[in-house]
C-alpha cells in the first residue's frame, strides 16, 4: 500500500484528535555522562556499588529506547529498539526476569510485533562472570484479549546478585497506533541512566509533552535526513535525544493520586502530516482545541445524544414539577430520583455505551449512564443542566493547556443555582447534592456547553470536619469514664454516614471496638443517618480502665486519650511531589476532666500554636486547669488547603511532627497528702 493511500485510512480511523505543545527550543545539551553498555558484554566492576539505595531490590544500569520509521510496500511503521539491563539485588524482583510484553491488534488485520529479542544472565562466581542465554523454552505467547497479546520471556539461573541483559525491537503499524508509546524514565526501583531517542520525518509533526518533577541531564535536538518514501528524495528530519542521570526510585507517599501524575515520562500524539502525492502535497491536521473537542462530545450519540430531550423521562419530570417550586427543590428531586431508581455499578465512563433509556429500564449502570441520566431529566423540567467532564484521582490530572479526550474518563452534572454552580453525582445515594464523592476531587474539569464552556474547579465546598467533646471523670485507680460525642460534618459526615448504613448499627458497633479495643462502650447512640441531615454524631458513654499509668504518689495520662495522632505521615526529609489531601481537614477534640480528690497537677503541657506559611492552616494545643480541679485540653488543627506544594513540604511536615509530639505528652497528678493507715 502507497504511504498517501495509508495515511487516508490513518485519518479515518482516529477519532479523537489531541493538541500537545512541543517545545520551540532545547536548553543546552548537558555534560554527556552516557554509560558505554555493549550487549552482550559486561564487566566484573558492574556487579558492585551499583546504588546507593539500600532499600532497592534491584536497579535499572541502562535503559535505552529509540524510535524511527519505516515504510514497506504494505504499510508504514514506527520502529522502537529497546535494550535494558538490570542488577537484581533480593529474591523480591525475581520477577523481573520475565520480561512481559504487550502487543496490540488492529481492526484490519495488522498487529505489532516484538522482533529480535535476545536475553542474557550474568553471574559473578569467584571472581569470573557465568553466563546464561535465554533459550528458546523461555519464550511463550499468551492472548489477553482480541485486541492485546503478551509476549513473556523468561531469563534463566536468576538469583541474588545477578544483571540480565535484553534487546529487542518493537515494530507498531500506524494503523494500531501512530503515536509512540510513553517512555518513562522514572520507575519504582532506581535507574543509573534512561535514555530516549527517535527522529521524525518532516512529513509528521508531533506534539510532545515532557512532565514530572525531576530535570533532564541530555535535553537536545539535531537536524537529519531519512529516506522513507520509495521514489522520492531523501527529506529533513528532526532527531530528540533525551536523558536521564541518578534517577531516584518512585515510592508512594501519603496524599497522592496516581503515580502518573509525578513519574517523570514523555508522550506523544500525532498532531499533522504532509506527504507528496501524485498531484501535489496531501495533508491531514488531527490537532483541535478545547471547542472543536467540545462539539465532537455534543454530537456523539453517545454523550450529547443522550442528554437530548428524553421523552421516557417526561412523565416523571412532569410529576417532579408538581412537587416542588422552587430551582434548587426542583434539582434536589431530580437528583434524589436518579440516586433512588439507577444504581451505580461502580465503573467511571464517559460514553454512555447502552444508552440512558435502556439503563433506565435494567435500573444500573455506570457514571456516564446515571448523570448524563439526570442531565436528561432536568432538561425536562427546563432546567439548564449541563455535562463536567474530568478525570478521578486514580486516573490523573488533566493541563488546561492540551485538549487530551483520553485523559477524562468520568461525567457529573451541573447546574447553576443562584448565580453560582452547583456540581451534582447521582452515583452515590449518601452524598448531599452539590458535594462530590473523593475520587472526582482533582482539580479542574471541563463544562461542555454548546456557547459557553469553560473550565470548572472540583475544589470541595465542604470540608472534612470531625469534633471530638468529652466530659471525663478521672479515678485515683487510673479509670477514665464518662461521655464523649464524635460529631462528623461535611466529607467525613459522609463517609461515616455511608458506612453506617451499609454495615448496620451492630457491625459498625463491632468495627468501632475493633479500631479502640480499650474501649468499654456502656451505651453507643447515633444521630443523623437520614441521609438529609447535616451531620452525623456518635454519643457514646464510655470507660477506659488504666487510661493512667501509676509511680508512687503520681498518675500519669495523655489528655488526648485515644485519639491522638501518633504518626507523622510524611516519613521522607524531603519531597519533590505536592501533598494533596482533596479536602479541607478541621479536626477539634476537647475534653474536660473531673480530677481524682486529693490529687493536684504537678506537670502538664505547655501550650502551642503552629501557623503555615501563607495561612495554609494551624495547630492549636492547650490544657489548662480551673479553680474546681477540672483539666480542660483543647487541640485544633486546620488545613486550609486541599493541596500544598512540594515547596511547602518542609513546614507541613514539621507540623505534623509538631501535633504528634504535643499529643503524647503527658500531664502528671500528684497526690497532695498521703493516706491515713
Amino acid at each position: 500500500m502507497h504511504l498517501v493511500q495509508f495515511c487516508q485510512r490513518v485519518a479515518a480511523l482516529i477519532i479523537v484528535c489531541f493538541l500537545i505543545r512541543v517545545p520551540t527550543s532545547f536548553a543546552q545539551k548537558l555534560v554527556d555522562l552516557a554509560p558505554v553498555i555493549k550487549f552482550g558484554k559486561i564487566t566484573p566492576d558492574q556487579f558492585t556499588n551499583s546504588t546507593t539505595d539500600s532499600t532497592a531490590e534491584a536497579v535499572v544500569l541502562y535503559d535505552y529506547g529509540e524510535v524511527t520509521f519505516d515504510n514497506d510496500p504494505n504499510d508504514l511503521w514506527l520502529v522502537c529498539q529497546y535494550r535494558v539491563r538490570i542488577q537484581i539485588r533480593k529474591k523480591s524482583a525475581y520477577d523481573r526476569a520475565t520480561i512481559q510484553l504487550m502487543t496490540r491488534r488492529g481492526k484490519m488485520g495488522q498487529h505489532e510485533y516484538v522482533t529480535d529479542f535476545d536475553g542474557y544472565t550474568y553471574n559473578l562466581v569467584n571472581g569470573n562472570i557465568a553466563i546464561n542465554r535465554l533459550a528458546k523454552t523461555g519464550h511463550f505467547t499468551e492472548k489477553a484479549s482480541d485486541e492485546a497479546w503478551f509476549e513473556k520471556y523468561t531469563l534463566p539461573n536468576v538469583r541474588e546478585g545477578s544483571i540480565i541483559d535484553y534487546q529487542y525491537t518493537v515494530r507498531t503499524p500506524f494503523g494500531v497506533s501512530s503515536n509512540p508509546r510513553t517512555w518513562r524514565f522514572q520507575q519504582n526501583i532506581p535507574v543509573n541512566w534512561s535514555e530516549y531517542r527517535i527522529t521524525i520525518p518532516d512529513y509528521f509533526f508531533y506534539k510532545m509533552m515532557l512532565s514530572g518533577y525531576l530535570t533532564m541531564t541530555v535535553n537536545d535536538r539535531t537536524s537529519t535526513t531519512v529516506d522513507l518514501l520509495p521514489g522520492q528524495a531523501s527529506v529533513h528530519a528532526t532527531g530528540y535525544r533525551f536523558a536521564m542521570k541518578g534517577v531516584p526510585a518512585f515510592r508512594e507517599e501519603a496524599y497522592m493520586t496516581t503515580a502518573d501524575d509525578y513519574l517523570a515520562k514523555i508522550d506523544f500524539e500525532l498532531a499533522s502530516y504532509q506527504v507528496p502525492g501524485a498531484t501535489g502535497l496531501i495533508s491531514k491536521n488531527f490537532s483541535v482545541g478545547w471547542e472543536a473537542m467540545d462539539k465532537t462530545l455534543l454530537d456523539d450519540i453517545d454523550f450529547g445524544g443522550q442528554i437530548k430531550r428524553a421523552g421516557f423521562l417526561r412523565e416523571t419530570a412532569k410529576s417532579l414539577l408538581t412537587q416542588q417550586t422552587d430551582t434548587l427543590g426542583r434539582v434536589t428531586a431530580a437528583y434524589d430520583f436518579i440516586r433512588r431508581t439507577i444504581k451505580w455499578n461502580d465503573e467511571d465512563g464517559l460514553w454512555s455505551l447502552d444508552g440512558i433509556k435502556k439503563v433506565f429500564d435494567n435500573k444500573k449502570g455506570n457514571a456516564a449512564d446515571i448523570n448524563l441520566m439526570l442531565i436528561a431529566l432536568l432538561r425536562e423540567m427546563a432546567i439548564d443542566a449541563n455535562p463536567v467532564i474530568l478525570s478521578t484521582r486514580a486516573h490523573g490530572r488533566i493541563n488546561e493547556d492540551y485538549a487530551l479526550l483520553r485523559k477524562f474518563n468520568y461525567v457529573i452534572a451541573q447546574v447553576s443555582v443562584g448565580g453560582k454552580d452547583l456540581l451534582l453525582d447521582a452515583t452515590d445515594p449518601y452524598l448531599a447534592p452539590g458535594m462530590l464523592p473523593v475520587h472526582c476531587l482533582n482539580g479542574t474539569g471541563r463544562l461542555v456547553h454548546p456557547t459557553t464552556p469553560r473550565f470548572i474547579s472540583l475544589l470541595p465546598a465542604e470540608r472534612d470536619v470531625e469534633v471530638h467533646t468529652g466530659t471525663f471523670t478521672l479515678a485515683d485507680d487510673g479509670e477514665v469514664a464518662g461521655t464523649l460525642v464524635h460529631s462528623h460534618g461535611g466529607y467525613s459526615a459522609w463517609s461515616t454516614r455511608k458506612q453506617f448504613t451499609i454495615d448496620g448499627k451492630v457491625k459498625y458497633l463491632e468495627s468501632l471496638q475493633q479500631k479502640h479495643p480499650v474501649w468499654q462502650i456502656e451505651k453507643a447512640d447515633f444521630l443523623g443517618t437520614d441521609l438529609k441531615a447535616t451531620s452525623f454524631n456518635i454519643n457514646y458513654t464510655i470507660a477506659i480502665p488504666e487510661a493512667c499509668s501509676k509511680a508512687g504518689d503520681r498518675l500519669y495520662f495523655k489528655p488526648m486519650l485515644t485519639e491522638a495522632h501518633t504518626d507523622n505521615p510524611f516519613k521522607e526529609s524531603e519531597r519533590l511531589y505536592p501533598v494533596d489531601f482533596g479536602v479541607l481537614i478541621d479536626e477539634t477534640f476537647t475534653a474536660t476532666y473531673t480530677l481524682p480528690t486529693g490529687f493536684r497537677v504537678e506537670e502538664m503541657p505547655k501550650p502551642t500554636s503552629i501557623q503555615l506559611p501563607e495561612n495554609g492552616g494551624r495547630f492549636l494545643y492547650d490544657v489548662s486547669v480551673n479553680a474546681t480541679n477540672q483539666l480542660r485540653v483543647v487541640s485544633r488543627i486546620l488545613l486550609r488547603r486541599p493541596m500544598y506544594f512540594a515547596s511547602e513540604y518542609g513546614p507541613l511536615r514539621e507540623l505534623f511532627s509538631r501535633i504528634v509530639a504535643k499529643h503524647a505528652e503527658q500531664v502528671v497528678l500528684k497526690r497532695e497528702v498521703s493516706e491515713k493507715k
